[in-house]
């Protein structure tokens, strides 16, 4: 009897773990919907376009600016994104940038033109629920925080 019970609970607890994540589209997420999500996990999140026109979601966090790609979309909603973090005034040297590279997870870095030092990090956000996608929103801030560490920005 107690290995029924034990059993049944185990199970009960096995299919409620999905249900303390918001369920999201099939396939992806909408820009308003990523937004949204943002703005619920307490980082600010305005919809604009960049200056290619394209339209991204500018934030902040960590004392950083950041801006939010989206890539895969199709009919308005999206598969990826990628957050991505920019700064003109880093003095950091190639070895620098190939020792994170090197020796880091999640977060790539390089430089664009202009020498402007770029941080970027892909997430795959079409899964079904928004458990993953808290992850990168968690993971993204501690990330920055690291490279800003690092980086001596």
């Amino acid at each position: 009897m107690g290995r029924v019970i034990s059993s049944i609970v185990a199970a009960t607890l096995l299919f409620a773990v999905p249900a303390f994540a918001d369920p999201i589209g099939s396939g992806g997420l909408s820009v308003q919907q990523m937004a949204t999500l943002m703005t619920k996990r307490g980082l600010p999140a305005k919809i604009t376009k960049d200056s290619d026109g394209t339209t991204i979601i500018t934030s902040r966090v960590s004392g950083v600016n950041f801006d939010t790609y989206f890539y895969e979309c199709q009919n308005g909603i999206c598969r990826d994104v990628q957050f991505a973090a920019g700064w003109s005034n880093s003095s950091a040297t190639p070895d620098r940038v190939n020792q994170w590279n090197t020796t880091k997870r999640f977060v790539r870095v390089y430089w664009k033109s202009g020498h402007v030092l770029w941080a970027e990090m892909d997430a795959r956000i079409a899964l079904g629920t928004t458990e993953n996608i808290d992850e990168y929103m968690a993971l993204w801030p501690e990330m920055l925080r690291e490279f800003k560490d690092f980086m001596h920005l």
